[in-house]
């Protein structure tokens, strides 16, 4: 029975990995911060390793850091796009009557928005969660030892 519940779940994380994972860009957001092994693959291997219930335990503290660093990444970006602002203004002038092109013409041909063509974060805003991350795997570590 064991080996048959292993077996389904292992079965279940490959066919997230083939067919979920690649529409949504085949990495998580702690492969992404960190560089380490995306969650599919740790749960693999540690499903393989402890089994069924000692996998998914193992699992279940990555996805809760994971989850952390999707949030930060999220809070992150928020900050720039705050900083940034945005010059395009609604097109609720009156646009009628105007000779050649219109106010809401030259309004929308406008750019400010000067965002960075790569959305990575800064490498003080990188050091910062990093940080955040091994607090709260010495965090996780000291529940799981204790």
């Amino acid at each position: 029975m064991k080996h048959a519940a292993r077996s389904a779940t292992l079965w279940a994380i490959c066919l997230y990995q083939r067919f979920l994972s690649p529409l949504k860009g085949f990495a998580c957001a702690y492969r992404v911060h960190t560089g380490r092994r995306s969650c599919s693959q740790l749960g693999y291997r540690a499903v393989r390793r402890f089994g069924v219930w000692g996998g998914l335990g193992v699992l279940d503290t990555r996805l809760a850091l994971c989850a952390d660093c999707h949030a930060e990444r999220v809070a992150i970006s928020a900050r720039r796009r705050a900083q940034l602002g945005s010059c395009d203004a609604p097109c609720d002038l009156p646009c009628d009557g105007c000779d050649g092109p219109s106010v809401c013409d030259c309004l929308d041909c406008g750019d400010c928005d000067r965002r960075r063509k790569d959305k990575r974060p800064t490498r003080q805003e990188r050091q910062e969660a990093r940080r955040r991350i091994r607090e709260q795997r010495q965090r996780a570590d000291v529940q799981y030892s204790g």
